[in-house]
């Protein structure tokens, strides 16, 4: 049986009534810093899988940076983003971005599909490819979404598919999330 998380309706709800809890109104500070550290040209193609309103999406795109978003609910926005399923993005856009930005759609899905979502990025992901998963909330939880996150599945489900570069606990971190995300740094292998 699939969870109600699977449906586009589910989410096109959330966004429509505003209880999207995790939407922070602007982009994530643990990115904004990311940004601020790099020193290489926006030259990049970057993805926003599962982007929702977008507000990182914005934030990368106002840089320079070819920026598109991924989000299977309907949206009203300016932004370009993309109506699709993400478990669709190795397939229809296989090798095309040289960053993927994970932020909040792996805690959001069905937890039995967590395998399913990060081999699509890996399809999606081009050779030398990296991505900056921001992983929200760590530890068991119950219900969700947001479901908890453990720190097992770095290594299980994200180490399978690709290279795991660092985790840090970011200093970044909104107040209520501090201590309670890890930022993971993946390259293709």
């Amino acid at each position: 049986m699939q969870h109600e998380v699977s449906g586009a309706g589910y989410w096109s709800e959330r966004y429509r009534a505003d209880t999207a809890g995790w939407d922070l109104g602007g982009p994530c500070p643990v990115f904004v810093a990311w940004l601020e550290r790099k020193a290489s040209p926006p030259v990049e193609r970057v993805a926003f899988p599962g982007c929702g309103h977008g507000h990182d999406l914005r934030h990368w795109v106002e840089r320079g940076y070819d920026a598109v978003g991924f989000d299977f609910a309907e949206l009203d926005t300016d932004l370009p983003i993309e109506k699709r399923d993400v478990f669709t993005l190795g397939e229809s856009h296989k090798a095309a971005f040289d960053i993927i930005v994970e932020y909040t759609c792996y805690c959001a899905i069905d937890p039995a599909r967590r395998p399913e979502y990060v081999r699509a990025l890996r399809g999606a992901l081009a050779p030398g490819g990296i991505v900056l998963a921001l992983l929200f909330p760590i530890g068991p939880r119950d219900g969700g979404p947001p479901f908890g996150v453990l720190e097992s599945e770095i290594e299980t489900v994200w180490g399978a598919e690709f290279e795991v570069v660092s985790v840090t606990t970011p200093a970044e971190s909104v107040k209520p999330r501090q201590g309670r995300e890890l930022l993971v740094e993946l390259r293709d292998r």
